[in-house]
């Protein structure tokens, strides 16, 4: 079977009906799409992982220009400048890919990676403090419009519109302090 044939285009189509070919291969044969949570999964998955490997060796060759005219005079497809022998076809994808690391461990076990908690560095985080600090100063300002109008006293009012103030810049500057964090240890 040659790539043309794993996307199902002519060898002549141009590279934007390749690509949505693949894509459309991609989306339909994707392991993740073969409803794992079944019982009788396990052979649909390990066929759509075959299957999937075979659509990204036909991506691979057939999207990069270079390698698709190496390719097309490799085959000796009629118009591609080869030679007129049948030229290499794809018979067996690679098996280096694995979707998870295969430990030995059996088949009910191999999706326990997609359900592991991520691993919290303190490093990146904002602090319990810091965290907190938007929602309380957003229940402070409540709290002190309520009384505020109750009472009547424009001070607290006043106060609580400043709360409510101080509360959306921490909405919003808190998570750009964790993200200016997360950044900094990536790079250090």
């Amino acid at each position: 079977m040659t790539h043309y044939e794993v996307l199902g285009v002519e060898p002549g189509a141009d590279s934007s009906t390749v690509r949505a070919a693949y894509l459309d291969c991609a989306r339909r044969a994707h392991p993740d799409r073969q409803h794992a949570d079944r019982d009788d999964a396990l052979p649909a998955v390990v066929d759509a992982e075959e299957r999937m490997r075979q659509v990204n060796a036909a991506w691979a060759v057939l999207g990069d220009p270079e390698a698709r005219s190496r390719y097309d005079r490799s085959l000796a497809l009629p118009g591609t400048g080869g030679s007129g022998s049948t030229g290499p076809v794809l018979t067996t994808p690679s098996r280096r890919f694995t979707p998870v690391p295969d430990d030995g461990d059996d088949d009910a076990e191999v999706d326990a990676w997609r359900y592991a908690d991520d691993e919290y560095d303190p490093r990146t985080g904002v602090g319990r403090v810091l965290g907190a600090g938007p929602p309380l100063m957003f229940v402070l300002g409540v709290v002190l419009l309520v009384v505020g109008s109750v009472v009547g006293l424009r001070s607290v009012v006043a106060l609580a519109v400043a709360c409510f103030l101080v509360a959306l810049l921490a909405f919003i500057g808190v998570p750009l302090v964790a993200l200016a964090r997360s950044k900094a240890h990536d790079r250090g």
